[in-house]
């Protein structure tokens, strides 16, 4: 009478694991890796007197660099900056307005086609020399909605308004 009562709870215990589910899952854990830690050590033998003695070194294996470690990965972000860009020639400083988006960070790229430096300076910020022939660019905090003007010296006057949306 032991071994049929015996054999069904086995069945029983076997069909309750089975079935009986719809869902069906693909998903499969990553195989582990092996670690440095994990790595066993190996032990040095015994060898005869006069023969070189001979001893497993174990190798580190590289564990994946994280995504910060790598060029371009997590934390290497920078801030939007927009391009604010003003070229300096014997006719002036060209285009005499550049409007772009509040608050934003800016560029400030200024192509000096002079044969002799310019300096450039935008209210608020430090003076810009730039090279004759040269092209130079200072990263600006974001400005407030207004108009800010950029003086080239003697090549004139532009104007950088902020606040505007972008697009068409």
């Amino acid at each position: 009478m032991r071994a049929p009562l015996t054999a069904a709870l086995l069945a029983a215990a076997l069909l309750s694991g089975c079935g009986g589910d719809e869902e069906t899952s693909s998903y499969r854990a990553p195989a582990a890796t092996p670690t440095a830690e994990a790595a066993p050590e190996a032990t040095p033998t015994a060898t005869p007197a006069g023969t070189p003695e001979a001893t497993a070194t174990p190798t580190a294996t590289p564990s994946p660099a994280s995504p910060e470690d790598q060029p371009g990965g997590a934390g290497d972000e920078e801030a939007i900056r927009v391009p604010v860009q003003f070229t300096v020639d014997g006719e002036g400083i060209t285009p005499p307005q550049v409007s772009v988006p509040a608050f934003l960070a800016l560029e400030l790229i200024v192509s000096n086609d002079l044969p002799e430096p310019v300096t450039v300076r935008l209210d608020g910020t430090e003076p810009l020399t730039v090279g004759p022939g040269e092209t130079s660019r200072a990263r600006l905090e974001g400005r407030r909605p207004g108009s800010y003007r950029i003086d080239a010296g003697a090549s004139g006057e532009a104007l950088l308004v902020t606040g505007v949306e972008p697009g068409p």
